[in-house]
């Protein structure tokens, strides 16, 4: 059983799996009502029968019930000359997100989510991405300064049975970048089913701050929201208009799993790798948050946080201290946003014994100096809308996507103010590839703090103008910029760019 090969319908073609055990279970992609939530403990209610607590207990939905899968780090097939080489294959797969179930997938190394890659500033890496599918791929780094023949762009695939050797200098501050398939047309459905994985850069500077680096406590989470077919596989339906809403949180691919963690300190980094699908996260019992990183790496100053709204593509990176947690409490991640049980519970902590001495420490004051901007040469504004005159399609500035047609001439080393302006009512969070852009003005309040260091991707609210000042650094060539609901992007609603000297 795999998934259907592009273009996809709303099901699969599926083998046979009465021998799950569950065959005459019909699957509701909802959990069962085994806990109530309250601050940040969990209060266990109690079910009317132990027949009832046996069919709660029997549900491949209950949250919390599974451990946290973490990806594995992926090492190099050979390093030379301080170039470290890597190897993927970009093929199906098989996984065990339900339990007794296969679903099938597209992943890299045949996993969801695809293997951990951690890098470091100044140290290039080449990835030999080889396409073991029926169709065309590619593989964008997200966030990633890289030149524009190793960005992914839309139209740069690699054939079935082809390989591409994408070089990545790395020559960007420490960030949580990750990757992902970009083929134009059928992001919203390969990314759903699969090939998305994190790439996490480091530098001198965090580990001077004393951030955790050990893989043991620096953790990548990668949540998206999933519905599924009786038979255990992902179900989709294309909404190109609100995009797709899954009624099922996954994180490592993991239905709300439960954590192990020691009484010490986290470093949690957060993807929100949802096709449409924002999320508000509260940690239980109110307790705050301590934001330290974005899409573009170290903020200024940490920034403490009750509630963290992250949109689509988005990065966020978190330091929790479980030290003041006592062993056996349960900490609850919740989406205050969730209309459903499905929707609301993200990942419970569970603190164990133990922790040792500390070998990290929460930073204080100032964590970097983010570099000024060179004075903006021009200014454009980008209306964000949707067409239905032939057909439903996304635009910005009235216009859809053309690969043979470049909407934007930048100078090397300039910059820009962008204007993206939404008289629409569905969020847009609009990404730039191969550079990065701060936040200059939202016309909805305040710029929050932990939104003006450097960023790729920023949601723009329904009704909503955000101002931003890209920096076009440090390539040349041609990159594209779009919206991230992917059924958005997919759709049309993406323009291209052409940095020149």
């Amino acid at each position: 059983m795999t998934p259907q090969q592009p273009p996809f319908g709303a099901g699969s073609n599926r083998r046979d799996f009465m021998r799950n055990g569950f065959s005459s279970l019909a699957l509701v992609c909802t959990f069962a009502a085994q806990s109530s939530l309250k601050g940040a403990e969990i209060t266990r209610s109690t079910a009317p029968t132990s027949a009832g607590r046996r069919f709660k207990a029997a549900t491949p939905f209950t949250p919390f019930s599974r451990d946290l899968p973490i990806p594995p780090t992926l090492s190099p097939v050979s390093t030379r000359q301080g170039v470290d080489v890597y190897a993927m294959d970009i093929q199906e797969g098989l996984t065990e997100i339900l339990p007794g179930f296969e679903t099938p997938i597209y992943g890299y190394e045949g996993i969801y989510p695809g293997p951990t890659i951690r890098a470091r500033k100044g140290r290039p890496t080449i990835v030999r991405q080889t396409n073991k599918l029926s169709f065309d791929s590619n593989v964008h780094l997200h966030g990633g300064y890289v030149p524009s023949a190793h960005d992914g762009h839309p139209m740069d695939v690699i054939l079935p049975g082809k390989s591409f050797d994408y070089t990545y200098p790395n020559d960007q501050d420490a960030a949580y970048l990750w990757y992902h398939d970009h083929a134009h047309g059928r992001t919203a459905h390969t990314l759903y089913y699969g090939l998305v994985g994190s790439y996490l850069l480091s530098d001198d500077r965090e580990e001077e701050l004393g951030l955790p680096t050990d893989p043991e406590f620096d953790i990548p989470l990668t949540i998206a929201d999933h519905a599924f077919n009786k038979d255990g596989s992902f179900r989709y339906s294309e909404n190109v208009d609100l995009g797709f809403r899954g009624d099922t949180i996954l994180v490592n691919g993991a239905v709300s799993p439960r954590m192990a963690v020691k009484r010490r300190l986290y470093r949690l980094r957060l993807l929100n790798a949802s096709n449409a699908r924002s999320y508000t996260l509260k940690l239980g019992n109110g307790r705050t948050l301590l934001q330290v990183a974005s899409d573009g790496g170290l903020l200024e100053q940490p920034v403490l946080r009750s509630t963290v709204l992250i949109h689509p593509a988005e990065r966020i990176e978190l330091l929790v201290d479980f030290r003041g947690f006592r062993p056996g409490s349960e900490i609850v991640l919740q989406n205050i946003d969730g209309e459903s049980a499905g929707t609301r519970n993200v990942l419970r902590f569970d603190v164990e014994r133990g922790g040792g001495a500390e070998e990290f420490k929460v930073p204080r004051g100032r964590m970097r100096t983010i570099e000024k901007l060179p004075a903006p040469n021009a200014s454009r504004r980008w209306d964000l809308s949707l067409a239905t005159a032939s057909g439903v399609q996304w635009r910005i500035a009235d216009r859809g996507y053309d690969p043979e047609r470049i909407d934007v001439r930048p100078r090397l080393g300039t910059s820009e103010l962008w204007q993206w302006h939404n008289p629409s009512n569905r969020i847009h969070p609009m990404h730039l590839h191969g550079m990065l852009f701060r936040i200059v003005e939202r016309s909805s309040g305040v710029i929050h703090p932990a939104d003006r260091s450097w960023k790729d991707t920023v949601g723009v609210l329904a009704g909503e103008t955000v101002t931003v000042q890209p920096w076009f650094v440090p390539y040349t060539g041609r990159y594209v910029f779009h919206c991230h609901a992917l059924e958005h992007g997919d759709k049309a609603m993406m323009l291209q760019l052409e940095v020149e000297r």
